[in-house]
């Protein structure tokens, strides 16, 4: 695989859940819960039409996978939504805690305070610990606060298209090394990858087949495609919305056997000064395709992404 530009060879972040890394939660052992949170579910399944989702407790009730068709498009097994990389830090955010210094046992995490869900415009009132829903549309709607930084997020599905969103609002000033405001953790069973903006595709490529971690931003991009020829399946994400003063960009972390993770990377080696009110977009469509014609089924479903969210 030719290095993606500025590409560095390392692991930055959104490890699997389970592994012994500073700041990533372990698996089975989630912070206590509290208030209001010890009455939400602790694992919801979405179906609607052909895609599937999940919603996880533990992760700080976000996204947990993406299955297109009963076809795993993105990994449950790694962390999706909102992180921070705090300077001197580290990260922070959905399935990412902390260590209290000085407090062994004690984490410090997204402080989750609102949780709405959406099944067909009607809301979903009856919470149990473990729930399956399905309909022609659903949509969550949650507010949080990661240290100053308020957080607003909401992700839905209709007419086969999801969106996610989430707005960032500082009440304070904070010293980033970088901030992730969207991630997705695609199969590591994809092999090739389009990346590309209004004007076509402007980078093409495949996946690493073994070996260490490669992780780079790709620049100017709006909209990246990824294709497993194996199912026959695959994906493209759309950039909506994003700040103009935000620095914002793709971040591919290619980690063979795990996923092939693609963030909205922003605020690179700087300062989200207070007052920052910020709105990152994405909308994700799927599609079926062979080897021969993955290229061309991909960009007639950009097109179908962008005529879905006009």
């Amino acid at each position: 695989m030719t290095p993606l530009p500025g590409c560095r060879r390392l692991i930055v972040l959104g490890l699997s859940l389970g592994q012994t890394t500073s700041g990533i939660l372990l698996a089975g052992n989630p912070p206590a819960q509290s208030g209001a949170q010890a009455n939400w579910p602790k694992e919801i399944v979405v179906t609607v039409g052909d895609i599937r989702t999940r919603i996880d407790g533990p992760k700080m009730w976000t996204l947990s996978g993406i299955d297109f068709q009963n076809t795993v498009m993105a990994t449950e097994d790694s962390a999706y939504g909102t992180v921070l990389t705090i300077r001197g830090v580290g990260h922070l955010g959905t399935a990412h805690f902390l260590d209290v210094p000085g407090q062994q046992g004690e984490v410090e995490k997204e402080i989750v305070t609102s949780l709405k869900l959406f099944l067909d415009e009607k809301p979903v009132t009856d919470f149990s610990p473990e729930m399956t829903l399905s309909g022609t549309s659903f949509r969550m709607e949650r507010t949080s606060k990661i240290r100053g930084v308020d957080l607003q997020s909401s992700f839905s599905i209709r007419d086969g298209i999801l969106v996610e969103t989430a707005r960032l609002q500082a009440v304070e000033e904070m010293d980033l090394q970088t901030a992730f405001p969207l991630m997705y953790a695609w199969t590591p069973e994809a092999t090739d990858y389009l990346f590309g903006n209004d004007s076509g595709i402007l980078k093409r490529g495949s996946f690493l087949k073994e070996g260490p971690t490669a992780a780079g931003l790709v620049k100017d991009s709006r909209w990246v495609a990824v294709f497993n020829p194996t199912s026959g399946k695959g994906s493209v994400a759309y950039l909506l919305k994003s700040p103009p003063d935000a620095q914002s960009a793709f971040f591919l972390v290619d980690a063979p056997g795990s996923y092939r993770k693609t963030a909205l990377h922003s605020f690179g080696e700087t300062i989200m000064p207070k007052g920052f009110d910020g709105t990152y977009q994405m909308a994700v469509g799927f599609f079926s395709a062979t080897e021969k014609d993955w290229e061309h089924q991909a960009m007639k479903q950009l097109e179908e992404l962008k005529r879905g969210v006009e």
